[in-house]
């Protein structure tokens, strides 16, 4: 209780890990849990939003790090939040918290924080988060984010944009999908509502599957759709970062390399990569330049979008450079994030980062204990160094290791040039 009692004047803000968000929305209920081994991993990386937090604010966690682990994210430059378990902040007095801020929001996240809502600033009470709205949940949708791009490629007729035929439809039964599959096309196919790349199936011989089909009825009886969208060649996954305030103003935050597995799951991302990094194309400064130009066409179409009405906080829209008939593309829109994501987290690292230094933050996922001897290693063979006050080279868990966790989180920086 000594983390609670120890409150400055100046309200703190709360952060809640639930990367399950898309799951609960896509359920309805209040009461909503998530698999079991999803609640593991929320449990083994509730501490990581602490990246986004300052002294004064809290990290809901029923197992708070050690006062050793604690020291050791102090030693090497990050401003360590408090990490309280519920019930203890649930005993805290009215007007103790500005804002609360899950990973993102749901009717269950609404429901589990409702005790810490009233205790929050009447600035967020008065904010499109601060009560669920069925309106929210279309914000989630992907149907939502196809026709946000609709409206980008529509409206924004660059040379360097996709095809609005690379864009994907929505699609509504197995006869629609094998029509298009009739054309030859390979396809991804993905769920309304779902997270960091799951609900995706790659379609690439051109053939529903048993396994396909059997997957595939079982999201259009849940969910009703699909999204269908032709496989591009893409040559890089990278992300635009925004921040919507309550007074429904957009900041564009930057833009974060990142990559994914041959299913499209979400792996990691890269520290201080810039274009060139990545792809040995001529031009890759033009390029370059068209990215940071569409990140300010999005900013615009946010502003005049449901994003901006019905949503308060951090929001990722993921894009890819892609090659089409030799061409450099942009998609600018394969999906929308409305919640905290890793690529905002990266950001986030970044600042307590030297520039020079390059690496990446990345998750761990096996058995039990295997981070812990995971961590020790790549610690005893990559020590932090610092240059100038800030981490050049070394690696770090963001999570405590121990020999229950399954589920772990670290950067690791290569030695500058």
């Amino acid at each position: 209780m000594s983390n609670v009692s120890a409150l400055s004047m100046t309200k703190s803000n709360v952060f809640y890990f639930n990367p399950t968000c898309e799951l609960a929305v896509a359920n309805g209920s209040f009461s909503y849990m998530p698999p079991l081994l999803l609640q593991k991993m929320e449990s083994d990386l509730a501490m990581l939003p602490f990246i986004f937090a300052t002294e004064n604010d809290f990290v809901l966690t029923e197992n708070p790090p050690s006062a050793d682990f604690i020291q050791r994210l102090k030693d090497a430059g990050f401003d360590v939040p408090r990490f309280c378990r519920l019930t203890e902040l649930e005993a805290c007095p009215d007007g103790t918290f500005d804002t609360i801020s899950p990973w993102g929001w749901s009717p269950a996240a609404h429901f589990k924080l409702k005790t810490l809502k009233e205790k929050c600033s009447d600035s967020f009470k008065s904010s499109p988060v601060f009560n669920w709205n069925e309106n929210a949940k279309f914000l989630f949708e992907r149907a939502t984010s196809l026709d946000f791009l609709i409206g980008l490629l529509d409206q924004n007729p660059f040379q360097w944009f996709i095809d609005r035929s690379m864009a994907g439809v929505v699609v509504t039964s197995i006869d629609e999908i094998e029509s298009i599959l009739s054309k030859k096309q390979e396809l991804i196919l993905k769920a309304p509502l779902s997270s960091s790349g799951r609900g995706i199936q790659f379609i690439r011989n051109g053939i529903l599957n048993n396994a396909n089909k059997q997957w595939t009825a079982g999201v259009l009886m849940q969910q009703k759709y699909l999204i269908a969208e032709p496989l591009l060649e893409k040559l890089a996954d990278f992300s635009f970062q925004f921040q919507i305030s309550s007074e429904c103003e957009i900041e564009y935050l930057g833009s974060s390399f990142f990559e994914t597995s041959s299913n499209g799951q979400y792996q990691g991302s890269f520290i201080h990569h810039e274009l060139s990094d990545f792809l040995a194309i001529e031009k890759s400064e033009e390029l370059q330049s068209r990215i940071n130009q569409t990140a300010n066409t999005i900013k615009k179409a946010l502003k005049l979008s449901d994003y901006a009405k019905w949503h308060h906080g951090f929001l990722g829209v993921d894009a890819m450079v892609i090659r089409n008939g030799g061409r450099i593309l942009l998609q600018p829109c394969v999906e929308i994030n409305c919640r905290a994501n890793m690529g905002i987290l990266t950001l986030m690292l970044e600042n307590k980062i030297n520039r020079e230094a390059k690496g990446k933050f990345e998750l761990f996922y096996r058995s039990a204990g295997e981070f812990n001897i995971f961590s020790m290693d790549k610690t005893s063979k990559n020590p932090l160094v610092f240059r100038k006050g800030k981490l050049i080279s070394g690696f770090l868990p963001l999570v405590e290791p121990d020999n229950q966790q399954k589920f772990g989180a670290y950067f690791s920086l290569g030695s500058a040039k």
